[in-house]
């Protein structure tokens, strides 16, 4: 697997998402343990629009950068992928949701993958 090959199934991850929480939103956020509200319900919609460009970003992340593909896929790639870790363990170590392996376990992977992929 590529560095290009990898944005390409980061970005499908994250259409993966966005078609969940149009299609099945009861699903993608049973992991949490939260009640679906119709606030909560509009506010994952919202969300679901940032998901929608992140994929599109990450699609063309390996046209756009080109030769400076490592170093995107280091800030992009591993950065972001840590932050997200980082903030769901937060909401995990404070109670506020539950683990979730649907979306942390691949965020781990996509992250480690990342960071090997960048440095070779």
């Amino acid at each position: 697997m590529t560095l290009t090959h990898l944005f390409k199934a980061q970005a499908i991850f994250a259409w993966l998402w966005v078609v969940m929480i149009w299609v099945t939103p009861e699903m993608a956020i049973q992991g949490t343990g939260w009640e679906l509200t119709p606030n909560l319900q509009s506010m994952f919609q919202f969300i679901s629009v940032c998901f929608l460009i992140l994929g599109v970003i990450s699609w063309m992340l390996p046209t756009w950068a080109s030769d400076n593909l490592k170093q995107v896929g280091m800030v992009a790639g591993v950065g972001l992928n840590a932050l997200f870790l980082a903030i769901t363990m937060y909401h995990v170590s404070t109670e506020a949701a539950n683990f979730d392996p649907l979306g942390a376990i691949p965020i781990a992977i996509f992250l480690v993958l990342f960071f090997w992929k960048s440095r070779a």
